[in-house]
């Protein structure tokens, strides 16, 4: 879990230098009697929201050879006190602050034998707290600061040319009375770039302890890419939950929808009407010039993460505790992806992987067919309700792509299930594969009466399946996860090495996160539940 200063996300501040000082009869400190060392100019304090750090500078006092920084938290009715004594510099940082206390500074300057008055006004800085609200459409470019939290009103759409920039730590509020979703139309972009110690969260409104599922409505990438669903004259397929046309012919396969890492959704998605939702992400024909990783969708009404077409890929995403599934690409999704995982909710899920080609046109082109290396799927396991958290992989209506070095574990009704004979079409001709996979399942290979013997798929038409206990740490523990594979267990053998691309890194492991190092996932993710 992230520290309490990082979980203080758009606690802000409103900085204001030049107000009068205290007096001196009641700030608790006597100040000394001028000696001709000038006394400290230019103070200036600013803050760190993702640290929670205030520093505080000033200029130089000649002949100086040190100073001490005092500092009033206004209300106590302590007064100024030193902390910070025979600083040598002109800076210095207090990492003991409050958010909501209001703070005076100043400076006085001393050498051998002189020490000056304090710096006057001193510099005031509140850590208060700052609101907006964001509604309707975003046609220029519009700045979101950590300073603030950011609420969105009902569907705040980026149209063509419009652009959102999110600072580190920035929270983004998503209203449940107006069920708000955030929507960037081709054309559009949104840079969302936080770190591992200030994440950008996109999160419920409501207060910690009374969020759910489907608070607010989820974010929408739109764009110039691949789809195989064309329904508008001129070339553009449709999107769910009334997200506004995407795609285009001839398609943009490098388009650029902006850049999302270290960024949280959670407790959002929206059942507009039955088949046609919201979903934390949803990624529709989105090019091959965004970037996405170190993702984590949490608590979705519906997926997790789900593309329409599109070209995009996806490195480090985290689907934890999402009610349909976890990860569900379709309508000629041509992407890679590398370093997935998924924990489901054992009352509350359905397919780890649900993969389509074309729901309507099951040999519909472009196909669907990307490439994955190392992604761990980890259902409901033993106390699953029954009718969830079902199948791990369900493979159907024409789909192609290619999935290696990945674990499949603790599903109800199968690891792996394959329908249709246009998809047994895709894995003759060799345009579908899962291949170096771990499976442990109470069923591993689905047995209905359709004609596809998966078993014979996974263990005998493919590579280096395995039905073992992958011999994870702690990886049905939803209230703190670990998805690391043992030292020498199964998932430290039997691996693919992934192409040499640029994109994939050079793997010695089956499964989404290394045995070895601190989990990628560590830090900037949640494991609450409301």
């Amino acid at each position: 879990m992230p520290s309490k200063k990082i979980l203080n996300l758009g606690l802000a501040l409103l900085v204001a230098v030049g107000i009068a000082a205290c007096g001196d009869d009641d700030d608790g400190m006597t100040d000394p009697t001028p000696t001709g060392l000038a006394a400290p100019t230019n103070v200036q304090t600013s803050y760190d929201a993702a640290a929670g750090e205030i520093t505080v500078t000033w200029s130089a006092v000649t002949d100086a050879t040190s100073y001490d920084v005092q500092r009033d938290a206004v209300g106590d009715g302590g007064g100024y006190a030193t902390i910070g004594a025979n600083v040598t510099g002109t800076s210095y940082v207090d990492d003991d602050v409050t958010e909501g206390n209001t703070y005076l500074y100043r400076v006085v300057a001393k050498d051998a034998s002189r020490t000056s008055s304090p710096s006057d006004p001193p510099s005031e800085l509140s850590v208060g707290l700052r609101e907006a609200e964001i509604s309707g459409t975003i046609t220029g470019t519009r700045n979101f600061s950590a300073d603030t939290t950011y609420k969105l009103i009902g569907s705040v759409i980026v149209e063509a040319g419009g652009v959102i920039n999110i600072e580190p730590g920035t929270l983004i509020l998503g209203d449940a009375e107006t069920n708000a979703n955030l929507i960037v139309r081709k054309g559009g972009m949104l840079n969302a770039v936080g770190t591992p110690s200030a994440p950008i969260v996109f999160t419920s409104e409501l207060p910690a302890g009374t969020r759910g599922r489907g608070d607010w409505g989820g974010v929408v990438l739109a764009g110039r890419s691949v789809c195989n669903f064309l329904s508008i004259p001129g070339g553009s397929c449709v999107g769910e939950g009334n997200s506004g046309p995407y795609g285009e012919e001839p398609p943009v396969l490098d388009d650029d929808s902006g850049h999302l890492e270290y960024v949280r959704i959670e407790y959002a998605g929206d059942e507009v009407s039955f088949g046609n939702e919201l979903n934390a992400l949803t990624l529709n024909a989105v090019g091959s010039g965004t970037t996405l990783q170190y993702i984590q969708t949490h608590y979705g009404l519906d997926d997790g993460f789900e593309w329409f077409g599109g070209t995009v890929d996806l490195k480090y995403g985290l689907a934890t505790a999402i009610s349909d599934d976890s990860f569900d690409y379709s309508t000629g999704w041509q992407g890679r992806g590398q370093f997935w995982i998924a924990q489901q909710d054992p009352t509350d899920a359905d397919n780890g992987f649900e993969v389509d080609g074309n729901e309507q046109d099951f040999d519909a082109t472009p196909f669907t067919e990307p490439l994955l290396y190392n992604v761990t799927l980890v259902g409901g396991g033993a106390g699953s309700v029954s009718g969830e958290s079902t199948a791990g992989l369900l493979l159907r209506r024409g789909t192609a792509g290619k999935l290696f070095n990945s674990i499949v574990m603790g599903f109800q009704t199968s690891g792996l299930d394959l329908d249709n004979s246009e998809t047994i079409d895709r894995a003759n001709a060799g345009l579908l594969e899962v291949s170096n996979t771990i499976f442990d399942n109470p069923v591993n290979f689905d047995t209905d009466a359709d004609g596809i013997d998966e078993a014979d798929w996974a263990m005998n038409q493919w590579t280096g399946n395995r039905e073992v206990d992958p011999e994870l740490a702690d990886p049905f523990n939803r209230l703190a996860p670990d998805f690391q594979p043992v030292a020498g267990g199964a998932a430290t053998t039997g691996f693919a090495t992934p192409p040499n691309d640029g994109f994939f890194d050079d793997v010695d492991f089956v499964g989404g996160v290394s045995p070895t190092g601190a989990p990628w996932y560590e830090g900037w993710t949640t494991t609450d539940q409301n």
